[in-house]
This record gives structure tokens, C-alpha cells and sequence, in this order.
């Protein structure tokens, strides 16, 4: 899950700022920067992560081109504390697109500069996701096929809470006091046959991973190493 959620969120994250780098472009070469005169001021409490946080907002009006407008856009706190009500800033808006406006001049171009390293970063991440999932695949296939059987004893289930949710696992230890666990399951209920003291099949895997049965599957009954044919 985690490889797919960061492949969308590049994706996202990408076309927002390819678009937010055209229009700061726009802003930079064809922009008309005009003097406005602050209106209102407001700041807004949001509940964002489980905490409060404040947006501000600015009301500004302006003439473009010989149209009046008022515009209401989300600023950064400082922006904020710099327009005092009556007081003019330089704003910049697209003459083909009047109501298209910038109340930081530059901002825009900025802000599709920095989502743009934003969604490289997410893109690194989505790689070495995928190659982390990839090697655990990988080693869970070798270990039913390849890899030591033995019989370990469950322990108990571990709870794991989520933001939006929860999720279990199995836990066991074998003859040496190793531990291992097995893969998340949505519902506590997916492990109520194994009950604290239940003898269970793991396969070793090459690092030595402890892969559960129940969640790589059973080994083929036919041998696992390849047999040499009679020439």
C-alpha cells in the first residue's frame, strides 16, 4: 500500500506544480503589477494533524485595466502582519486573466519551484519503496521455496494503531528465544485460530527472516531443489 499511496501523491504533487510553474511563468513575462489598497484582514483556526493552526487572509482591491477588483487569497503570516487595513501593497495579476492575482509578487513561481523538488523527493521515496517491498517479496518466495521450515510458538497478537485505524499481527518466538511477527491483518479476528501456544510453520528466509506460512503460503510438496535430468 505504502508504494501505491506515494505513486499517487508524485503524481498529485507533479501536476500541481507543473501547473503553478506555468502560471508563475505567466506571472514573470506577461504579469501587471499595480498598487492595491488592503480592505479587510482575517485570520481563520483550523484543525490540521490533530492540532490548531491559523490561516490569514487578506481582502485587496485593485484596478486592472480599468476594472475595480476585490480579491480574497490565503497569505503567509508575515504578508499578513505587513497589510495593515487602508495601507497599499504592489500586487501583480495576468492581463488576459484580471482576477488571476498575486498578492507576493514572485510567490507563485516559488511556491511551483519548491513543490517541484517536493515531487522529486516523492519520487526517490516511491523508488526505494518499491525496492524495499520488492526485496521483502522477493525473500518471502525464496523462503517457501528454498529457504529452512521449523515450528514456532505463538505469543499473542500486537495491536498497531493508525491514525485511522488499527491493525494486527502474530507474534511467536522459537526454541532460541528469537522473535518474529507476520504480516498486518485488518481484523484481530484473522488470527483467532492461533491462540497463545499454538504450535505454527515459519520458513527462514535468507537474511533470516521468519516468514509465517499462513502468509506466504505452503511449500509444494515436490522437492525444492531442482533435480539434474539423466543426459
Amino acid at each position: 500500500m505504502l508504494p501505491l499511496f506515494l505513486a499517487i501523491f508524485t503524481v498529485v504533487m507533479s501536476l500541481i506544480s507543473m501547473a503553478e510553474l506555468r502560471k508563475g511563468l505567466a506571472f514573470a513575462s506577461r504579469g501587471v503589477e499595480v498598487s492595491g489598497e488592503v480592505l479587510d484582514r482575517a485570520e481563520k483556526r483550523v484543525r490540521r494533524d490533530d492540532r490548531w493552526e491559523t490561516d490569514y487572509y487578506l481582502t485587496v482591491r485593485y484596478d486592472a485595466q480599468g476594472r475595480v477588483m476585490e480579491k480574497r487569497r490565503k497569505v503567509l503570516k508575515r504578508v499578513y502582519e505587513a497589510s495593515d487595513i487602508g495601507s497599499t501593497r504592489r500586487v501583480r495579476y495576468l492581463p488576459e486573466k484580471p482576477e488571476t492575482v498575486e498578492f507576493e509578487i514572485g510567490s507563485t513561481l516559488a511556491s511551483g519551484k519548491m513543490m517541484r523538488w517536493l515531487s522529486l523527493a516523492l519520487g526517490i521515496a516511491t523508488l526505494a519503496a518499491l525496492w524495499w517491498k520488492g526485496g521483502r517479496a522477493v525473500d518471502a518466495i525464496r523462503a517457501r521455496k528454498f529457504g529452512a521450515s521449523q515450528w514456532v510458538t505463538v505469543t499473542g497478537i500486537r495491536e498497531i494503531k493508525h491514525k485511522n485505524g488499527r491493525s494486527y499481527q502474530l507474534q511467536w518466538t522459537n526454541s532460541d528465544f528469537t522473535t518474529g511477527s507476520s504480516l498486518t491483518a485488518g481484523r484481530e479476528a484473522t488470527f483467532a485460530p492461533y491462540p497463545p501456544g499454538t504450535k505454527i510453520e515459519v520458513f527462514r528466509g535468507a537474511k533470516g527472516h521468519m516468514w509465517w506460512v499462513g502468509d506466504v503460503g505452503p511449500r509444494n510438496a515436490a522437492a525444492t531443489v531442482p533435480s539434474v535430468g539423466k543426459s
